[in-house]
């Protein structure tokens, strides 16, 4: 009898062991089986989206600046006080001349030219970089000491599309009026090279200045005893743009509103030379 209650007890045992066990391993199988199968999904979207979107917008971006994208550079001449320490007229030259002069000044308000030439280039810079270009400037202050020859070593630096160097002429005369522009002949020892570019771009200076300004044109002028020219490596003039010796001229010269068109008739001219 307790055989027969011993194999009894056994045989329950059994059959309640058998009905729990398959609830163990439903419980991974539900949670971890659908996880693998949707993280391809995740990550392949972005990779197609994102690709076309640089090559859509770069090429539009660069289309604003591809116009007007010269370098120019521009030399406010003399300076606070002149250097005369001499420096070679040329590369290779024997002879040579002051660094740098000390200018002209008004003849009744004794305006130095160095002012003068700093106000007008720091205006031309102002229109010009609102055109687009880009502007080199060989000082933006009356307190430096640098030689023309240095000035000329600024530009080819940067290398510039064109040397645009800003002055005002003076006279024993002091009748003499008017606006000239200096560039270097086909004969200059050092840069003759530049005479045909120099030479055009000094005529559309000129006539730009003298249209927007009203005032007499003394015409393009040949110089090849200049430093700063010579130094150079692009075409390059000398904007003589009044006579300070002059007491009507000298009063417009210092004029804010008349060197607002003396800069207009630069900008126009610059625009001219490089259509060309």
């Amino acid at each position: 009898m307790k055989r027969w209650i011993g194999i009894l007890i056994i045989g329950i045992l059994f059959v309640t062991g058998c009905n729990k066990a398959p609830a163990i391993p439903n419980e991974p199988v539900a949670t971890v089986a659908p996880s693998p199968t949707k993280m391809p999904e995740v990550t392949a979207t972005p990779v197609s989206t994102q690709t076309p979107k640089p090559t859509a917008t770069s090429g539009p971006e660069k289309e604003p600046s591809a116009g007007p994208s010269r370098i120019i550079a521009i030399d406010p001449g003399h300076q606070g006080k002149g250097n005369y320490d001499k420096e070679p007229v040329g590369p290779g030259a024997t002879e040579k001349k002051a660094k740098v002069s000390s200018g002209t000044q008004g003849r009744t308000t004794k305006v130095p030219e160095h002012q003068f030439n700093l106000e007008l280039s720091l205006k031309l810079r102002d229109a010009l970089t609102e055109e687009g270009y880009m502007v080199v400037m060989t000082r933006e202050t009356a307190e430096v000491d640098i030689s023309n020859a240095e000035r000329a070593q600024l530009a080819n630096e940067a290398r510039a599309d064109i040397f645009i160097r800003i002055h005002a002429d003076g006279s024993d005369n002091t009748a003499a009026n008017g606006i000239s522009v200096l560039y270097p002949s086909e004969r200059n020892p050092y840069v003759a090279n530049l005479s045909a570019d120099s030479e055009r771009l000094a005529q559309s200076v000129l006539d730009g200045m003298c249209t927007a300004s009203g005032a007499k044109s003394r015409g393009i002028i040949e110089r090849d005893d200049l430093t700063g020219t010579n130094w150079a490596q692009m075409p390059v003039i000398v904007v003589e743009a009044g006579f300070m010796t002059n007491e009507a001229e000298e009063k417009k010269l210092i004029n804010a509103e008349y060197q607002k068109l003396l800069v207009q008739g630069l900008l126009e001219g610059i625009r001219d030379y490089f259509k060309d």
